[in-house]
């Protein structure tokens, strides 16, 4: 097990964001946390990246490096591709993902000289280079435009294949879940009504079954944010 959280609570200020909340991970899964913009989603991450601290409750953490991919890409817009990357680790980690995620020819370019998927993949390459067992996805793709969308997560699925981390991506889009997920989680306000979604290696399924496993995504999130 690589994540064992327990009834943990979050407040800012008077505001409740996340009451009594309960999840395990384990090595090499791919869990998509699937809710409505506000609900607290990006809080969860910040609280398994110990950026916050719960309240209470209780999160033990087993994974030895973590990677995190922001909404924003945060690069540094006044240094290169490959310094953005080997920021975290060193130059030959650096130079590997970014030839896994297609962009080493890049790697001189500064990111006002990219697109915004170019940037999104030096992010996950910056994410990916610490060789972490656990990756934190923060809803990367919202930003792009459907095509670019689509090779980002064949891009992310491949990847995970291949090295193996288990990854945690929070998202608002019923078919980003379904095309990624091992597992979905679907929630609630304040994470106090969730529903679990098992689906198995998103490799092993092909568009038909993901839009028929978007349209139960959609159902069953309307009926949890029915339910308060």
């Amino acid at each position: 097990m690589l994540l064992n959280i327990q009834d943990i609570s979050k407040t800012f200020g008077t505001q409740k964001i996340i009451e009594k909340f309960s999840l395990t991970l384990q090595e090499g899964e791919f869990l998509s946390i699937l809710g409505s913009s506000g609900c607290g989603k990006t809080t969860l991450l910040k609280l398994v990246s110990n950026l916050l601290k719960p309240d209470s409750g209780r999160i033990d953490r087993k994974y030895k490096r973590l990677g995190f991919v922001f909404q924003d890409t945060r690069l540094i817009p006044w240094k290169n591709t490959l310094y953005n990357v080997s920021v975290v680790s060193d130059a030959s980690k650096a130079k590997m993902m970014l030839s896994e995620v297609g962009l080493m020819k890049h790697h001189s370019k500064y990111p006002s000289e990219l697109s915004g998927g170019m940037e999104r993949r030096v992010s996950l390459a910056r994410a990916l280079s610490i060789e972490p067992d656990l990756i934190l996805l923060d809803e990367p793709f919202g930003s792009l435009d459907i095509l670019t969308r689509e090779d980002m997560m064949k891009l992310v699925l491949e990847l995970w294949q291949k090295h193996n981390f288990a990854a945690i991506n929070v998202t608002h889009d019923p078919y980003e879940a379904a095309h990624l997920s091992t597992r979905v989680l679907v929630v609630g306000k304040h994470f106090t009504k969730t529903q679990k979604q098992e689906l198995g290696n998103p490799l092993d399924r092909n568009e038909t079954i993901n839009a028929s496993i978007r349209n139960k995504l959609m159902r069953t999130l309307k009926s949890v944010l029915n339910q308060g």
